[in-house]
C-alpha cells in the first residue's frame, strides 16, 4: 500500500521511482533519493498535520489511519482520490499526516550539469548495431540474382527466393521500428527531466534571455543524443561495408581504402570550415528571436519613439545575419557539390579497382553490381559520420554556452533551512551602491513581527536595490541580512514561497487563466476568487470565459485593479514578512493610503517593508530607512563586477 502510493504519486509529478514492497514509511522518507533515478535534482520528504484544506498542495499523500496510503490531486476546488478513483470530503483531511516530496537541483555548476547531459545518452542505441547486417540484403540479393536467378528457368524459383529476402526486409523494418521506440522513449522520458530542471533555473537565472537560452539547450541536447546515435549506426555501417569490399576486391581494395582515406579527411576540413560562422549564425538567430519579442513587448511604446532609429538598428542587426546565413549557404552548396563529385570520382576508382581484380580472377563480373552498392552505401556512411561529428560538436558547444549563460553566479541550493515563520529580520552593515556610489551606507537594523518599515527616497536613489537585497542573495550589497538569525543565503525556498510575498510594479500574471493564477497563490475555492475580484475589480463582469478561458494578462482591467489583485493574491498565504515596491503607484492618493491601511490591519502580525514616495504612509511606520544619496559623502568604485556581501 505504501510503495503503491509513492509509486502513483511519483508518475504523477514525473519521477521514476522504484521500491521493495516490505519497505517502511520511516526507512523510505529518510532514504527517498535511493528509490528514485533522477541525476538533476535532490528529493526530501515532508509531512505535516492538515488543519486548513487552503494548505494541501495540487497533488499529495494522505496517511489514513495509520496503516492505509491515498494518493489525491485538487480537481478545480475539490478532490480525486488518484488511488480509489473517487471523490472525497473535505473533513477526511483535517487533522491528518500529509505527506509530500519536494525537490532541488543537485548542482547549480554548468559543468556538472553538462557532464550529465552527455552521459544521458539512450543505451538502447547498442541495439541498432546488430541490424545493420539487414544493410547486406540488397547487395547479397543483386549478386545472387546476377550470378543464378537470372540463369534459373523456373520463375517459381526466382520469387520463393524473392519472397525469402522480402521477409528479412520487413523483419528489418520491424525490428528497427521496435529499437526507435524503444530510444525515443528514453529520449522522451530524459528530455522531460532537463525540461524540469531548466524551469527550475529560469527561476533564478540572472541571464536576460534566459527562455531563448533555455529552448538552444533543449533543441542541441535532443540534437546531440540524435546525432550520436546517427554516427555510431554509420561507423558500424562503414566496418562493415568496407570489410564487404576487402572480401570481394582483396587486394585491389587498398585503391578505394586510399581514396576514401584522402576523401574524409577532405570532407572533416571542408565541412569544418563553416564552424565559426555556424555558431555565429546561431547566436545571431536567437538574439534576432530576442530583439523581436522585445518589440512585440513595447509595441505599443514603439508608436512614440524614433521608430526609424529602431528599423535601422534592426535592419544592421539583421544584415550582418543575412550576409552570414548568405556565406553558410554558398559554404552548403559546395559542400554538396564535393560530394557530388564523390560519387562520380569513387565510382571511377571502384571501377578500376574492380578491373584489376576482374582481370586477376579474384573477381566476377557478375558481382560488380554487388560492389557498386556496397561501394555507394560505403561512402554514405562515410559522409553521414562527417556530418554526425560535425553535428555533434555544434550542439555540445550550444549546450555548454547556454548552460554557462544560464547558470552563471546561480547559489547552490542544498542544505539549506526552513522557517516556519519569520519573527525577525536582521539588517547588517549594509551597503548598497546602485550606481557606483553608496546610497545607503554600513546601514544596520533589527525588525521583528508587527514592525512596519517604510524605505523613503527619490527615484534611483536605491529604494528597489534595497528591497531585492532583503529577499536575494544575488543582489549586489555589502553586509549580512538575516531571517531569524539565519543568513538569507541559507533559506530554503519553502520559507520565500510559504512565509514571504514581494511585490514590485514590474511583477505580471503567468501566462494562463485567470484562475490558474489564483491557483498559484494557493486560491482555489470559487467563493474566495470571487470575493477577491469583486474587491479589487467591482467593475469586472465575472464569468467562465473570465476565469477559465484566455490568458490573464489580456483582461480588461485598470493598472490600479490589477495591482490590487496581485498584491492581494500574494498575500493571500498570511505570509511572515510582506515586502511592496510602491504598492499604491497605479491607484489615487486616498485610494492608496486605505488600501496599504488594510493590508497593514489584515496582517498585523508581520513584517512589512514598504518603499513608496508618499510621506502619508510613511505615518503608519513605526520606523523609516531614508536612503538619500545627498547626505553621503561622495565615493568613486572601481567597477567590481561581484560585491563581498557575507553568504
Amino acid at each position: 500500500m505504501l510503495t503503491n502510493a509513492f509509486g502513483i504519486y511519483c508518475k504523477k509529478i514525473g519521477i521514476t521511482f522504484s521500491a521493495v514492497q516490505n519497505i517502511t514509511l520511516t526507512e523510505l522518507m529518510n532514504n527517498i533519493n535511493e528509490y528514485i533515478d533522477d541525476d538533476y535534482f535532490y528529493y526530501k520528504t515532508h509531512t505535516f498535520v492538515c488543519h486548513d484544506i487552503v494548505e494541501l498542495p495540487d497533488i499529495f499523500i494522505l496517511e489514513n489511519n495509520g496503516d492505509e496510503f491515498l494518493v489525491y490531486e485538487r480537481i478545480m476546488d475539490d478532490f480525486c482520490c488518484l488511488s480509489e478513483g473517487k471523490y472525497t470530503e473535505y473533513s477526511l483531511f483535517l487533522g491528518k499526516k500529509i505527506i509530500i516530496i519536494t525537490s532541488e537541483p543537485k548542482s547549480t555548476d554548468a559543468n556538472d550539469i553538462y557532464n550529465v547531459i552527455k552521459n544521458k545518452l539512450p543505451r538502447m542505441n547498442f541495439l541498432f548495431i546488430p541490424l545493420v547486417v539487414f544493410s547486406l540484403l540488397l547487395p547479397f540479393y543483386s549478386n545472387l540474382f546476377n550470378s543464378r536467378l537470372v540463369y534459373s528457368s523456373s520463375l517459381m524459383s526466382v520469387i520463393y527466393i524473392t519472397v525469402f529476402f522480402i521477409f528479412f526486409a520487413v523483419l528489418e523494418k520491424v525490428l528497427r521500428g521496435w529499437v526507435y521506440q524503444l530510444v525515443a522513449k528514453t529520449t522522451h522520458e530524459n528530455s522531460i527531466k532537463l525540461s524540469s530542471f531548466l524551469v527550475c533555473m529560469l527561476s533564478v537565472s540572472k541571464d536576460n534571455a534566459a527562455p531563448t537560452t533555455c529552448r538552444t539547450i533543449e533543441i542541441s541536447t535532443v540534437g546531440y543524443w540524435k546525432s550520436v546515435t546517427a554516427l555510431l549506426v554509420d561507423i558500424v555501417l562503414f566496418s562493415m561495408f568496407f570489410i564487404c569490399i576487402l572480401l570481394m576486391l582483396g587486394k585491389y581494395s587498398v585503391l578505394l581504402l586510399f581514396y576514401y582515406l584522402l576523401f574524409s579527411f577532405l570532407c572533416l576540413y571542408v565541412r569544418f570550415l563553416s564552424y565559426e560562422n555556424t555558431l555565429k549564425s546561431t547566436q545571431l538567430s536567437t538574439d534576432r528571436l530576442t530583439d523581436h519579442l522585445s518589440l512585440h513587448k513595447n509595441r505599443i511604446q514603439s508608436r512614440f519613439v524614433r521608430f526609424d532609429s529602431l528599423r535601422n538598428f534592426l535592419f544592421a542587426k539583421n544584415c550582418g545575419g543575412e550576409k552570414l546565413s548568405l556565406q553558410l549557404n554558398m559554404h552548403n552548396h559546395h559542400w554538396g557539390e564535393i560530394l557530388k563529385l564523390n560519387s562520380f570520382i569513387s565510382m571511377v576508382v571502384m571501377y578500376i579497382a574492380c578491373y584489376l581484380a576482374v582481370n586477376s580472377g579474384n573477381l566476377s563480373i557478375v558481382t560488380i553490381i554487388a560492389v557498386m552498392i556496397v561501394n555507394s552505401r560505403l561512402s554514405a556512411s562515410l559522409i553521414g559520420s562527417v556530418n554526425g561529428i560535425y553535428n555533434i560538436k555544434v550542439h555540445l558547444h550550444q549546450i555548454k554556452l547556454g548552460l554557462l549563460k544560464l547558470m552563471d553566479n546561480v547559489d547552490s541550493v542544498q542544505t539549506k533551512i526552513h522557517l516556519n515563520k519569520i519573527e525577525q529580520v536582521s539588517i547588517e552593515n549594509v551597503t548598497i551602491e546602485p550606481h557606483g556610489k553608496a546610497t545607503l551606507s554600513d546601514y544596520s537594523g533589527r525588525f521583528t513581527s508587527g514592525d512596519i518599515v517604510t524605505v523613503l527616497g527619490k527615484v534611483g536613489a536605491g529604494k528597489s536595490t534595497l528591497l531585492r537585497c532583503l529577499v536575494s542573495s544575488s543582489e549586489r550589497y555589502h553586509g549580512t541580512i538575516r531571517y531569524n538569525q539565519v543568513n538569507i543565503c541559507n533559506i530554503h525556498r519553502m520559507t520565500f514561497e510559504k512565509e514571504i510575498a514581494f511585490y514590485d510594479t514590474s511583477c505580471q500574471f503567468f501566462s494562463g487563466s485567470l484562475r490558474f493564477n489564483f491557483n498559484l497563490h494557493g486560491i482555489y475555492a470559487n467563493d474566495r476568487i470571487l470575493e477577491l475580484l469583486n474587491q479589487c475589480c467591482p467593475g469586472l463582469a465575472v464569468d467562465s470565459s473570465i476565469l477559465d478561458e484566455g490568458d490573464a494578462a489580456s483582461l480588461n482591467l485598470s493598472a490600479g485593479e490589477r495591482q490590487k489583485l496581485m498584491i492581494a493574491m500574494i498575500l493571500e498565504k498570511k505570509p511572515s514578512l510582506i515586502i511592496l515596491d510602491e504598492p499604491t503607484a497605479f491607484m489615487p492618493d486616498h485610494e492608496g493610503l486605505a488600501f496599504v491601511q488594510n493590508l497593514i490591519k489584515s496582517h498585523k502580525d508581520a513584517i512589512f517593508f514598504i518603499a513608496t514616495h508618499d510621506q502619508r504612509i510613511k505615518q503608519l511606520s513605526t520606523t523609516s530607512i531614508p536612503i538619500t544619496p545627498e547626505s553621503m559623502h561622495k565615493k568613486i568604485f572601481i567597477n567590481t563586477p561581484i560585491l563581498g556581501h557575507n553568504c
